[in-house]
């Protein structure tokens, strides 16, 4: 009779290594374009013998933003339970996207991990060709389309659409009354002219600034009269730049506006910043870098870029040079671009860096049936863009601990990947297990090799005294809000109530009443231990 009831007690109790078990383990979103939002739902499952609380998801950025997302974050899944949670992808880039949603629980493993695909598009389709392109591929695409049907409109021609149409505020939607035109630096206007000569010899005098200095590239067409770096200036203004660089300005000599310069550089006011760095970086795609102009000023070009962003006007203007030129500046209308490009001027090769997520620096198993197995998934996840090879494996006790089949095997885990590297425990004997995981990689440095410490609380389930059992009485089981503890003898009761891993449960077992409140427990599977002197029987409960 022993020997059944111990079957009995064992056999619903074999754990397994997933704790939440998702309806996939991959979600592909297929094609979604920049500025949408598309959305799959998953189902996640309770494989947990006891309530699943789910602590939130990590995400991992791509090119400093995160396409992935999930708008729920902390919830508990019941005992045997399960909960839809929908996943979004959001690209703000062309490329294909691959990266891990891992989801965070309070479970064994506590990580589990989802590989997430989505293909990110552009819906404006002159920019087709730079598809999944990225540094020296990307900028070659760019230039090409930049080329292709292009209309040079000759300088004289240029300027009038300039003066009279494109940055004319009567006539470019910006509501002026009359011909009005504004110069970038220092924001002074000029009125009521009536054509492009009569605003050069006006009061002020208007000129047209070569944002990339055309004494660079010997006044040369297309360069010469491409719109893209031309805007109107006063004649001061125009002069006060001169052939300097950009860049930030300590002091100097205001040029008006909130303009400065000094002897080498020319600061322009915030309004201009990022307008003259776009033209600049369209300029060196489109052409190349005359005299390295650019060179020195790439990477406060870059800091304009971001921190004065494209708005309805740089718009409207990319827009109407299109229509005059057959071309347009990629810098306005995905200011984006410039993430996948690490140098405008050299050959671009993006830093190649390791990343290595160690979610957890050791794995407990917490507790665990003597001579029944249980599988740890261990989970790393490569958040870098170089390819991360593991080998060496070992584990330094392996009379408990062994691995499951097609783990801890020499493997490579390529960028946006994960890797479960699943231990098994079956231990001999009872009490605290222990031991390590050991492993390498090609990461130089502090994560070549790694030392994971492993611990199991090995347990025995069993009625181990037929006297003792037979002057208890335990119920409900399942619990409810109180457990009943019927004992017939005068001895005192050692009580303890342990979780599915082992964890013990904090209670006061008043034996006048004979019950211990069960209301606020979790639900899930529960072990109670009831020792008298040398005597021991363990129950196992649900609730």
């Amino acid at each position: 009779m022993k020997n059944l009831l111990i079957a009995l007690l064992l056999f619903p109790i074999i754990l397994t290594a997933q704790a939440v078990k998702p309806s996939t383990n991959q979600i592909n979103f297929g094609n979604v374009y920049e500025g949408t939002t598309d959305s799959v739902q998953i189902v996640l499952h309770n494989k947990e013998p006891r309530d699943l609380i789910i602590t939130g998801f990590k995400f991992y950025t791509i090119y400093n933003k995160t396409p992935f997302f999930v708008k729920q974050n902390n919830f508990t899944i019941p005992f045997q339970g399960s909960q839809s949670v929908w996943v979004y992808f959001s690209p703000k880039q062309n490329i294909l996207h691959n990266s891990e949603m891992i989801i965070m629980h309070n479970g064994t493993s506590a990580y589990e991990p989802i590989d997430l695909i989505g293909q990110g598009k552009f819906s404006n389709t002159y920019y087709n060709s730079t598809e999944n392109l990225s540094e020296e591929a990307l900028k070659t695409a760019l230039k090409t389309r930049l080329g292709q049907g292009y209309n040079s409109l000759g300088y004289n021609n240029g300027r009038d659409l300039i003066f009279m149409t494109i940055d004319n505020k009567k006539t470019n939607g910006q509501g002026a009354s009359v011909n009005t035109l504004e110069c970038v630096y220092t924001g002074t206007t000029i009125t009521g002219y009536a054509s492009r000569s009569a605003a050069q010899s006006g009061n002020p005098q208007f000129n047209t600034e070569h944002t990339f200095p055309q004494g660079h590239f010997n006044s040369n067409e297309p360069m010469k009269s491409d719109i893209h770096h031309l805007f109107p200036t006063t004649n001061n203004s125009n002069s006060q730049r001169g052939n300097k660089p950009f860049g930030n300005i300590s002091g100097g000599t205001a040029s008006g506006g909130g303009s400065f310069y000094n002897n080498t550089t020319y600061e322009p006011r915030d309004a201009q910043k990022g307008r003259t760095a776009r033209a600049l970086m369209y300029f060196v795609i489109r052409y190349q870098d005359y005299s390295s102009h650019f060179a020195g000023s790439e990477t406060v070009l870059r800091q304009w870029h971001n921190a004065f962003p494209v708005d309805a006007i740089d718009r409207k203007r990319n827009n109407d040079i299109y229509a005059a030129q057959n071309n347009r500046n990629p810098f306005i209308d995905y200011p984006q671009f410039e993430e996948r490009i690490t140098n405008f001027v050299s050959n671009s090769v993006a830093p190649q860096s390791f990343g290595l997520d160690v979610l957890q620096s050791s794995i407990n198993f917490g507790a665990v049936i003597r001579a029944q197995a249980d599988t740890f998934d261990y989970v790393l996840v490569n958040r870098g863009n170089k390819d991360i090879l593991f080998s060496n494996f070992s584990l330094s006790n392996t009379s408990d601990f062994s691995f499951a089949a097609n783990s801890g095997v020499n493997s490579t885990l390529l960028p946006g990947e994960a890797l479960q590297i699943s231990v098994i425990v079956n231990a001999a004997n009872t009490g605290t297990i222990t031991g390590n995981l050991n492993f390498n990689t090609n990461i130089p440095g502090g994560q070549s090799s790694f030392v994971i410490p492993i611990t199991a609380q090995s347990i025995i389930v069993s009625v181990d005294e037929q006297s003792l059992s037979n002057q208890l009485s335990v119920y409900p089981n399942p619990m409810q809000e109180k457990l009943f503890i019927r004992y017939e003898g005068n001895e005192k009761l050692d009580i303890r109530l342990l979780d599915a891993i082992g964890k013990q449960v904090e209670l006061d077992y008043v034996i006048s009443n004979g019950f211990i409140s069960t209301k606020d427990l979790l639900h899930g599977v529960y072990f109670l231990e009831i020792k008298k002197g040398d005597k021991r029987i363990v129950k196992k409960l649900v609730k």
